[in-house]
């Protein structure tokens, strides 16, 4: 008999531990899998001062200011245990161009110039943490937060032509360190919801690849032995992005 009412207690439970579980109304429910196509922008952004030294003893601090330009991406996530999961992405960014003065330190005469930013490519393997939820309240809509970090990398591609010769034609490398904080809501479906972030991919550049790519395409103008020194190693890459998440539970 006490068996009997034992069970007959936990059947009585089961409903009431399984809508325990259920999602509040609004909130996005959790995914094993999640594929989100994106589009969004990177930001412009100033990574600090080079110098360049020419062959006849002349010398120039070389102030840029990257332009930015869309960005269209991939983002793949998988649930690892609770609220953290693991996600990879990669994105393209052609970018528009990049204003650059050359300012002499002796009288401070500028030499304004533009050039064509190299297409780049941004990828992570990232964990990632889901927030706790507020508590509940009346709102249709309630998103869902994650805090993104792991390791990046960042690829320019220089625009391939023979003429600036092979030291500035071809691709390099930088490995960083990604950042982000993005945000999903549900779309009415368990299976869809609206993806935001922003993401700062802080990259450690590879200053001797990029000395011997700024060298060869000053060496133009100036004439060979033109040399060129940075004096940062580090800058931050920032991207505000969107897109739809396709979930499968």
């Amino acid at each position: 008999m006490r068996r009997s009412v034992l069970a007959l207690a936990g059947l009585l439970a089961l409903p009431a531990a399984a809508a325990a579980q259920d999602p509040i109304p609004g909130q996005l429910p959790p995914a094993r899998f999640a594929v989100t196509p994106f589009v969004g922008i990177r930001v412009p952004y100033s990574a600090g001062n080079a110098y360049l030294f020419t062959p006849e003893g002349g010398q120039y601090v070389i102030d840029e200011e990257r332009g930015g330009g869309p960005v269209v991406g991939l983002e793949a996530q998988a649930r690892l245990r609770g609220p953290v999961s693991l996600l990879g992405s990669i994105a393209f960014s052609d970018a528009g161009s990049t204003d650059i003065a050359l300012i002499s330190p002796e009288d401070g005469t500028q030499i304004p110039l533009r050039a064509d930013n190299p297409s780049t490519w941004m990828g992570k393997l990232a964990v990632a943490y889901r927030l706790p939820e507020p508590r509940p309240d009346n709102r249709r809509f309630r998103p869902a937060g994650y805090l993104v970090a792991g390791p990046a990398l960042v690829r320019t591609d220089q625009h391939d032509d023979e003429g600036l010769g092979g030291d500035l034609s071809g691709a390099s490398n930088h490995w960083g360190l990604n950042l982000g904080v993005h945000t999903a809501t549900t779309l009415g479906s368990p299976r869809l919801a609206l993806h935001f972030g922003i993401e700062d991919y802080l990259t450690f550049w590879d200053t001797d690849r990029l000395a011997e790519q700024e060298a060869a395409a000053y060496a133009i103008h100036f004439g060979e032995g033109t040399l060129v020194d940075f004096d940062y190693s580090s800058s931050n890459l920032v991207v505000l992005r969107a897109g739809l998440s396709f979930r499968f539970r």
